[in-house]
């Protein structure tokens, strides 16, 4: 995260969302599964760094699921927050710092979880280039990220806010009180991939995901049913293509 980005974050919605401790466990357990499936990364004894985490939630529930993990994030309070949160005996640490040039040498994280995080810094390459920097050879990263054709941007809730032009957008949240400006930085969903160059491979589970919604926590089990039967894998990935989260397994 972006010093800039850290300092705004109390100011939209989706801030409450952060501090959900039913939520943010849910997510864990998501990330988890995925990358239990996709990562070839046996989890645990993995290392685990979680890029931007926040009030660290979701780093204490991965902690549980893994040999160790570390969460960093540039925000100061979210971070006093988070060690509120570490076990007495937990297998987890956390840093003061940025994504955008990780304080952790090269090749030294089996997994990072970068959830939610790419639209926040000025620069998503340098963000992933970074990310691909610190993985073993074999190490894999969980991501997951909106994109800008999102019907309804999901921090401050207003429909059509990442499609638009930065000046204007800026205007919709002074008009709809939610803000000065407008500084989250989506891409389209096809220019996701290129954010991805510094990996080997680069996998889109997001059909995957909701094909097995029960599995990842996106429903109920009958409606995985229905699934297996209404919407075959092929089908799902290219709904899953429509979908304002994509789900991605990038490995080194």
């Amino acid at each position: 995260m972006t010093a800039a980005a850290a300092s705004t974050r109390n100011d939209y919605p989706a801030a409450q969302r952060l501090r959900d401790r039913a939520g943010r466990r849910a997510i864990a357990a998501r990330i988890a599964a995925v990358l239990e499936d996709f990562s070839g990364v046996p989890l645990p004894t993995a290392t685990l760094l979680d890029v931007g985490a926040s009030h660290g939630l979701i780093a204490v529930a991965l902690a549980e699921r893994v040999e160790w993990t570390i969460g960093i994030d540039l925000d100061v309070a979210a971070l006093a927050a988070a060690r509120l949160e570490v076990p007495a005996r937990g297998r987890l640490d956390l840093a003061l710092g940025s994504g955008m040039r990780l304080p952790f040498k090269d090749e030294c994280m089996d997994l990072v979880v970068c959830n939610h995080v790419y639209e926040h810094v000025p620069d998503a390459n340098a963000l992933m280039q970074e990310i691909a920097r610190v993985l073993r050879p074999g190490g894999a990263c969980y991501f997951a990220g909106g994109h800008r054709l999102q019907l309804v941007e999901p921090h401050y809730r207003l429909p059509f806010l990442s499609w638009l032009p930065r000046s204007w957008a800026d205007r919709y949240l002074r008009a709809a009180g939610r803000g000065r400006s407008y500084g989250e930085q989506f891409v389209a969903p096809w220019a996701l991939p290129t954010l991805f160059k510094r990996f080997a491979s680069a996998r889109d589970v997001t059909g995957d995901a909701l094909h097995r919604c029960h599995r990842y926590g996106l429903g109920p089990r009958w409606l995985e049913s229905v699934f297996a039967v209404l919407l075959p894998l092929p089908l799902a990935r290219v709904v899953g293509f429509a979908l304002p989260t994509h789900l991605w397994v990038l490995r080194k």
